[in-house]
């Protein structure tokens, strides 16, 4: 997906497009895999779940109070997506169907990537904060304020937590 406003699908052994979905607009995000669909959002603030067999849209979501873009890649498992937007929130979704399970606010906007291990979920905002979310609930479980705002998403290796903030500090949290 990309600036051109389409899901280009690409069958990698012959190197050539076999198909195409048209989007709402643009997309800066990669989007995550999971089965036969692929999840991401869009400038124009539409959440998509894509089947890539058949090059068609298997649900969409858009916040019905704001149509801000969605800047975060998903983070996705059978049994729960997220992915952080414009609008300051987290959301869960069902990756099947698209049903909200939850949704977490936060005091700025989510461009950075969340990244789930075993019960939790962690993602880094602008508002200079990295939180830990109970993945079944979305409640807090862990919150580090740094007073530098985060756009990059957070990796995990080691048993450790690694995001580096917009001001270049590299943050290393154990288990």
């Amino acid at each position: 997906a990309g600036c051109d406003g389409r899901l280009h699908i690409i069958d990698i052994d012959e190197g050539k497009a076999v198909a195409e979905v048209e989007l709402d607009g643009p997309t800066g995000v990669t989007p995550a895999a999971l089965g036969d669909r692929v999840f991401f959002g869009t400038e124009g603030g539409v959440f998509f779940a894509i089947d890539w067999r058949k090059a068609e849209v298997a649900w969409s979501y858009t916040d019905a109070e704001s149509a801000l873009p969605f800047r975060s890649s998903a983070a996705v498992t059978r049994d729960i997506l997220l992915v952080g937007s414009s609008s300051k929130q987290i959301r869960a979704m069902d990756p099947r169907n698209g049903k909200q399970l939850w949704q977490f606010t936060t005091r700025g906007r989510i461009d950075s990537s969340p990244v789930i291990v075993e019960k939790r979920a962690y993602v880094g905002g602008t508002d200079g904060r990295v939180y830990g979310l109970d993945l079944k609930s979305g409640k807090p479980t862990w919150e580090y304020e740094t007073g530098e705002g985060f756009v990059g998403s957070a990796a995990i290796a080691d048993g450790r937590l690694l995001i580096a903030s917009d001001e270049g500090t590299v943050y290393c949290f154990g288990e």
